[in-house]
Parts: C-alpha cells; structure tokens; sequence
C-alpha cells in the first residue's frame, strides 16, 4: 500500500580538500513496501539543483539503491564494505562514479523511519570525498 510521507533529506559532504557542505531539506513523497525492500520516491526541487529529476530509494536490510531519472539520470548501489561503479549522466555530460560505502544503517518500517549512509564517493577514479546521507521518512497527518 502506497502512503503519502515528508521525507527529510540530510546530506554533509567533505571534499577532497577537506572542504565540508551540507544540505537539508523536506519535502513530500511516497512510501510503499515491494516484496521484501521498501521504496521511497520523491520530486527533486531548484533547492538541490536536481530540479527535473525525480530520486527514488529501493531499501533493503543490508543496502540503499538510488536511482534518479530526469535531468539527471544515475543509479547508485549502497552496500557496507562494497565498491560499486555508476554513471552520472547529466545534459552537460557523464563522469563515471565510484561510490565504497563505510557504512549503512537501515531502520525503516511501513509507517517510516531512517536511512543512514556514509560513503566515499570517486570521480573518474580520482578522490572525490566523503560523504554522509541522512534520510528521515514520516507518515503524513492529513
């Protein structure tokens, strides 16, 4: 069963250079449960420059697949201990991405819950960072 939700998106991201940035913000979404994973899926805004783009969470116990369609079009596969590869395609190119996953913490339930994840993330095989994606799923009261 699909149920409206706020979802509350907290991101820090430590550069190369040891630069840190960070971005919150909420915003309204779906909640719904499919075989064993839950997915979350929500409209990107001009507030993360993802505008065009809708993100959605496929999570199960163990690791976070986000997957963004739009003016971005990516696949990411969040897995402890694990390195993956993707593509990030953009209108101004693609760049290749590596994205090795410290840790993954899943506490999410039909009525919400939390998603935490801490990752390096790599451009081109060259350092990128680290970085940390908090997400925070509620019910909506109506």
């Amino acid at each position: 069963m699909e149920k409206q939700v706020l979802i509350t998106v907290n991101s820090i991201m430590d550069d190369s250079s040891g630069e840190s940035d960070s971005m919150c913000f909420v915003t309204e979404g779906i909640l719904y449960k499919e075989n064993d994973d839950y997915v979350i899926s929500y409209k990107e805004s001009e507030i993360t420059g993802l505008d065009g783009t809708t993100t959605t969470l496929r999570v199960s116990k163990n690791s976070v697949t986000l997957t963004r369609h739009g003016n971005v079009d990516t696949t990411m596969f969040f897995e402890k201990g694990k390195t993956h590869l993707s593509d990030y395609n953009t209108k101004y190119g693609s760049v290749m991405l590596g994205i090795t996953a410290k840790n993954v913490d899943v506490n999410l339930s039909e009525s919400g819950g939390d998603i935490k994840v801490d990752y390096i993330l790599e451009y081109n095989r060259s350092y990128g960072g680290r970085n940390r994606l908090y997400v925070s799923v509620s019910e909506r009261k109506n």
